[in-house]
């Protein structure tokens, strides 16, 4: 990572009104969590994702897709935020007098439990459950809840609050999302492979608008060459070196 281009982002945090990081699987496999686009390691091994993680393997087979969701959730709860996360959180911290939003596309909420506070999951979370037919009933999802169950409002099927492969995105939450990315000054990309759409179509509206877009990945992406700054780093290292350059100003 080059000192002029640290303290040229530097400079224009400092000047932003409104700060977006964006984050993907690749920031939460520091943690130990798998990511299914890395090489279908740990519990993506020898699991086919249409019976174990879209909306039709739902449909079909409740109990399984239950089951195996499950097991990524006694995962998720077992493991922690990384020095990214933490890294990401304390940026949030000193842009204390900017509008700064996390969207993530990770499911693990483990913005929220590093510190952030404005967090956006557009594809939903695993620490949840709701009725499929959306008729107002949220619970969260603790261990006991090992089996699936019908809503006791409507009678319809309870489901993890996630995005299943096969499922639009929440209007709302999308429309939030884009709306953030729309007003950013400064957009970061982190952790993410911009194969995933619609929300892979952020940083480009955000560039678009008039953002500087800042990519930070220790590989290349399709994003790199439309990116403002393309940093092939760590989000530990990067975002722990950029917070350590506006803190000593």
């Amino acid at each position: 990572m080059q000192a002029a281009s640290l303290d040229s982002l530097a400079s224009m945090m400092q000047a932003a009104r409104q700060v977006v990081v964006f984050s993907g699987a690749g920031l939460s496999a520091d943690s130990g969590i798998p990511t299914f686009r890395d090489g279908a390691t740990g519990l993506w091994n020898n699991v086919d994702p249409d019976e174990v993680a879209s909306i039709q393997g739902f449909l079909r087979n409740p109990r399984r897709v239950w089951s195996w969701l499950l097991q990524l959730k006694a995962l998720v709860d077992e493991r922690r935020p990384n020095p990214g996360h933490l890294a990401i959180a304390r940026l949030e911290e000193l842009c204390a007098a900017k509008r700064f939003t996390v969207i993530t596309q990770n499911i693990d909420g483990y913005h929220a439990l590093a510190g952030n506070d404005d967090v956006l999951e557009v594809h939903g979370t695993i620490h949840r459950v709701r009725c499929h037919r959306h008729c107002g009933y949220v619970a969260g999802w603790d261990q006991t809840a090992s089996e699936p169950f019908a809503c006791p409002d409507c009678g319809a099927p309870v489901r993890p609050d996630l995005v299943m492969f096969g499922e639009m995105l929440d209007e709302g939450v999308f429309a939030a999302a884009q709306a953030r990315s729309l007003h950013a000054d400064v957009f970061f990309c982190v952790g993410t492979s911009f194969t995933v759409q619609p929300a892979a179509r952020l940083p480009v509206w955000a560039k678009y608008s008039g953002a500087t877009v800042v990519e930070v990945n220790p590989h290349p992406t399709p994003l790199s060459e439309a990116a403002d700054y393309s940093i092939r780093s760590g989000a530990s290292q990067f975002f722990s070196a950029l917070c350590s350059r506006l803190a000593s100003d």
